[in-house]
């Protein structure tokens, strides 16, 4: 038969962001379902601090904003929040308003949460996955289809729960580059495999640095670093640029050499490869 998931060993510390990256259909939002007690794995467990998660089990601080925010269109952001600390038992003097205050909303007044842009909806998503006080927060392509403003926004909101609030949180996003900026561990899915987990330290230090140089004629200086370097890693871009593969590390030495031979170069580009690069070259193209 065919799974969503086959082998997903995730591992979050406490303290990280943790961003979940994968192609559509890669298993993302079933993992997090998962671990948000929504489905029923057919085997395999959640474990939180040491100890398994069963479906629904009580007393474990999730909060979870998985696919759409659910609250009422028709009621105010205090109200919405109020009614989820009333249900929640959390309905004590000023809880609701707080919760507005770290997502911003406490401006909204009477204004209908239907009436909200896209980013106010997601933060209103936020607030309601908040009442209980989270260690774990989860987060399903919270900034898609949000405008920059609304994914910088958004981003801020995240980075100041997770540093003042002690808030653990896993995200997904296909938005790599913005991913980048704030998330500390990443792992990457791939057909409902957990490819590779790594941090934000260890993605700087896997993608060694290309080099990308200008010249007049770019072949005569691939020729040159072949014969004077041993360099083998060279393509031509175009007949005026050429790039050196990933692992020429001592690209100073590169640089002093081409300038003892007098050989010209009109730009020397040292290029660090992206988040989404990397994604690339481990699961062969496509979408994230």
């Amino acid at each position: 038969g065919k799974y969503a998931l086959k082998d997903a060993d995730v591992h979050i510390s406490q303290g990280d962001i943790y961003g979940l990256i994968g192609r559509n259909g890669a298993g993302k939002t079933t993992l997090l379902k998962l671990i948000n007690s929504q489905i029923r794995p057919t085997s395999g467990h959640v474990l939180m601090k040491g100890r398994p998660m069963a479906y629904g089990s009580p007393g474990i601080a999730l909060g979870a904003l998985v696919e759409s925010p659910g609250f009422y269109p028709d009621y105010s952001a205090k109200d919405n929040v109020r009614f989820m600390c009333q249900a929640a038992g959390r309905d004590r003097k000023g809880y609701a308003e707080s919760l507005l205050k770290i997502v911003e909303l406490d401006g909204t007044g009477s204004k209908k949460a239907k009436q909200f842009s896209l980013g106010m909806k997601q933060r209103l998503g936020i607030a309601l996955a908040l009442v209980n006080e989270p260690e774990l927060l989860i987060l399903d392509e919270p900034i898609n289809g949000m405008d920059p403003q609304g994914i910088k926004d958004m981003r801020g909101l995240l980075v100041k729960l997770n540093r003042e609030r002690g808030v653990t949180i896993l995200i997904s996003s296909h938005i790599l580059d913005e991913l980048a900026k704030f998330a500390t561990t990443y792992g990457i899915i791939k057909d409902g495999l957990l490819v590779t987990e790594f941090t934000r330290d260890e993605l700087e230090h896997r993608n060694t640095s290309g080099i990308e140089i200008t010249a007049p004629d770019a072949q005569a200086v691939a020729d040159a670093l072949k014969e004077g370097l041993k360099l083998q890693d060279i393509r031509l871009l175009s007949p005026r640029k050429l790039a050196i593969g990933d692992r020429v590390e001592a690209w100073e030495a590169v640089s002093r050499w081409l300038f003892d031979q007098r050989i010209y170069v009109s730009q020397f580009h040292v290029r660090q490869h992206s988040l989404e690069d990397y994604f690339m070259g481990l699961t062969g193209g496509g979408e994230a």
